[in-house]
């Protein structure tokens, strides 16, 4: 969605405010729209509908699915988020984009 706003005095604001109910660790899907414009959007058409695929399985499908047939302690980034997968991934993503 996009705001519209039209400033009709010297001094104007816009304020959003914005609640979340994940917990703190889990960032915010801005993040993920941000880097998505960046990596994602400007990529061949075939190339988009393949991430597409990946990320309805892996992000936007069911939250057990994707590890399912991994023990426990193999899922890694696929099991449970809590707050140290959060902090892995985190550093992978940091990592990443520092290169």
């Amino acid at each position: 969605w996009w705001h519209q706003v039209d400033a009709l005095d010297p001094f104007n604001a816009m304020i959003n405010y914005w609640w979340n109910s994940s917990p703190r660790f889990i960032d915010t899907p801005q993040t993920t729209l941000l880097h998505a414009l960046l990596s994602l959007r400007d990529r061949p058409e075939h190339e988009k509908r393949g991430w597409q695929a990946l990320f309805d399985y892996y992000v936007f499908g069911a939250a057990d699915r994707a590890g399912a047939h991994l023990p426990e302690s193999a899922r890694g980034a696929l099991g449970p988020m809590d707050e140290m997968n959060a902090r892995r991934l985190r550093a992978q993503v940091l990592q990443r984009l520092n290169r």
